[in-house]
């Protein structure tokens, strides 16, 4: 499929939030997507992968125009530029207020404000919403503010000062800017205006909350990252956007069924918690002094653990905890770039996924050098998971991919059981756990012999995707990440070498080549190109981590926001987007970078390894063997 039919390109969106929903905006001046009132409630406007079924709603010039965006700094409040002819231009300002105690998750507004300078510009306002995902048509009804649209219990108003008509279907306000002045319009959810603050003071007080949100100069990651301020600031504010304000649940990103290829049937809806992705949030945050986000999510996933009736962690839930996210298809939906199926809900979360108890450990053990007391209380809840996990590290797993094929003894799912058991270990030892601790130890011992024997590709030295399947996987890039083993590791750096040579094209990097059961192909991952520059970086390869980062730059959008993969060929972003995994990987490579910056300044090339990375066991254990290949089968499943 040729790059010039792939209209629209996610080059051309920028998302605007208010801590429960998001919106996409693009830079031609639709709103294209958004949920509304929640992340994963029903669309209202849905032309990015519905088409003409989608809804929209549009503030633009009535004439020919060349556009650009940009957001107003340190902020989420979103510009976009219209150059027009003889000099004139027109703003456009997007912005949503924050959820306050005056402005309920239950009644958002999306406020756009139009300003024309150079002359006078012609400008047309196109209302088209379509309820539940464009199965139900909107009925209009004109008011004196503006225009009404419902369906059953929903309503959504456009309110502004210019007449409306119903033409074709949809709701048209036309007129005329003189230079200097401002158009004012307010999309409100319920219908009546839930605020007595003016149009200014809304857009004002947003974009104080996220300049006061995100100045801390003190935070690790921003002394450390300096140099990479730019893309660190965007990826900290975005990944704020994807919060939830009332539960502390992340989701993984605002969209559903953006294409990991076009025409391709990997489309899956990214709008609901994932245990690990948040997870990686919450310790992001941390290091930029977020702590107050990090506990939210810590007690947000405890509560799902605690509320289970079997204790049992899932792999994804609502974001306030739901548990029923039954897939189903949108057949009248066209899909972006005509890729199909369109989904809602998400099968996944009926997967059974090992990995996500050490994610979940590993943040806890992070925020305990913040916030031990709070650690401490939720300790009885933290200590089932490495309980768990000691009951079920033997199973297989449908892993970090997610495969929709059968279930492997994944090499990551073991590591992060292991990082689970040696996180509670530390935990445990801090709290003042004092019974469970030889037994967590001895069982992260037993996962490290497998890890050593079964993992282990004797062939090339380097570490498997499965037991059953010899082909690398770009999640094996975390085993020194973690601490499992040193980056100077024989098998750390076979593992390394193999990666780039059988998964890599530049610095782009795929998950695995190997079927995994779904039709077409997929973009190179974002996620594991960044842990590549890490993993580069933390081995003191200062040259070509630098080198793969500036190559990933190239996969940014003009407002640095960044997809879940990307065709390098044809410089495509694909998938849900932006994407929670994609930024978390450049925070957690900028720190990499800054503190190899730091090495190198005093002379030191080899990293400093922490003392977990060192004894490479869990605590008390012993060093890694170096024990043949015929110990295999010493730890059975």
């Amino acid at each position: 499929m040729p790059s010039e039919v792939l209209e629209p390109k996610l080059d051309d969106y920028g998302l605007i939030g208010n801590l429960h929903t998001a919106a996409l905006v693009s830079r031609k001046g639709a709103i294209d997507w958004a949920c509304l009132p929640r992340f994963a409630a029903p669309s209202v406007f849905a032309r990015l992968i519905g088409g003409s079924e989608g809804g929209y709603s549009s503030l633009a010039p009535a004439e020919a125009f060349r556009s650009t965006q940009r957001y107003r700094p340190s902020s989420c409040i979103l510009e976009t530029r219209f150059e027009l002819s003889g000099g004139r231009s027109l703003t456009v300002t997007d912005a949503m207020p924050i959820v306050s105690r005056h402005l309920s998750e239950g009644a958002p507004m999306i406020l756009r404000a139009a300003h024309a300078e150079g002359g006078p510009v012609g400008i047309e306002v196109h209302f088209d919403p379509r309820f539940d995902y464009g199965r139900r048509p909107a009925r209009y009804r004109i008011i004196a503010e503006g225009v009404e649209a419902s369906s059953q219990q929903d309503l959504l108003r456009c309110a502004t000062v210019w007449p409306f008509s119903l033409e074709g279907g949809r709701a048209v306000a036309r007129g005329t800017l003189a230079e200097s002045d401002r158009l004012e319009v307010e999309l409100i959810w319920g219908g009546s205006r839930p605020v007595t603050d003016s149009f200014s003071a809304l857009v004002d007080g947003a974009e104080r909350f996220w300049r006061e949100w995100v100045h801390d100069s003190s935070a690790p990651l921003h002394r450390l990252a300096h140099p990479w301020h730019r893309w660190v600031e965007r990826s900290e504010l975005t990944l704020k956007l994807l919060a939830h304000a009332d539960t502390g649940a992340f989701v993984a990103a605002p969209t559903t069924s953006l294409p990991e290829w076009p025409g391709a049937g990997r489309n899956w809806d990214y709008r609901y918690a994932w245990i690990r992705d948040a997870a990686f949030s919450a310790q992001s945050l941390l290091h930029l002094n977020h702590f107050s986000e990090a506990r939210a999510f810590l007690r947000w996933a405890v509560l799902r653990v605690r509320s289970d009736p079997n204790r049992i962690l899932r792999v994804v839930y609502g974001t306030h905890g739901e548990t029923d996210l039954t897939e189903s298809t949108l057949d009248h939906f066209e899909g972006l770039w005509g890729s199909r199926p369109v989904r809602i809900g998400n099968a996944a979360a009926e997967q059974f996924q090992l990995d996500i108890y050490g994610e979940l450990l590993d943040a806890a053990l992070l925020l305990e050098r913040f916030d031990r007391e709070f650690v401490e209380a939720e300790w009885e809840d933290l200590s089932g998971l490495a309980d768990q996990v000691v009951r079920l590290w033997r199973n297989p797993d449908r892993g970090i991919w997610e495969v929709r094929g059968p279930s492997r003894q994944y090499v990551h799912s073991k590591l992060m059981s292991w990082v689970a058991l040696d996180r509670a270990v530390r935990l445990g030892r801090r709290v003042g756990e004092v019974h469970r601790l030889d037994g967590w130890a001895s069982e992260a011992e037993q996962i490290r012999r497998w890890l050593e024997t079964d993992g282990v590709d004797p062939k090339t030295g380097a570490f498997r995707q499965s037991a059953e399947v010899a082909a690398p996987d770009a999640a094996n890039l975390r085993i020194p990440l973690v601490g499992f083993l040193p980056h100077d590791d024989p098998r750390v750096m076979a593992t390394v070498e193999q990666v780039r040579r059988e998964l890599t094209d530049g610095p782009f990097v795929y998950r695995y080549r190997d079927p995994d059961g779904l039709l077409g192909p997929e973009g190179a991952f974002l996620p594991c190109s960044f842990w590549m520059v890490e993993c580069l970086a933390r081995a003191g390869r200062g040259s070509e981590a630098r080198a793969a980062w500036e190559g990933l730059l190239a996969a940014a959008t003009p407002l640095d926001l960044y997809s879940e993969e990307f065709d390098p060929q044809r410089g495509l972003r694909l998938g849900n987007f932006p994407q929670a995994l994609s930024h978390i990987g450049i925070l957690r490579a900028t720190l990499a970078l800054g503190e190899l910056g730091v090495r190198e300044s005093v002379g030191e090339t080899k990293p400093k390894l922490p003392r977990r990375a060192r004894r490479t066991g869990a605590p008390g254990a012993q060093r890694p063997s170096t024990r043949a290949r015929s110990d295999r089968g010493a730890v059975r499943l």
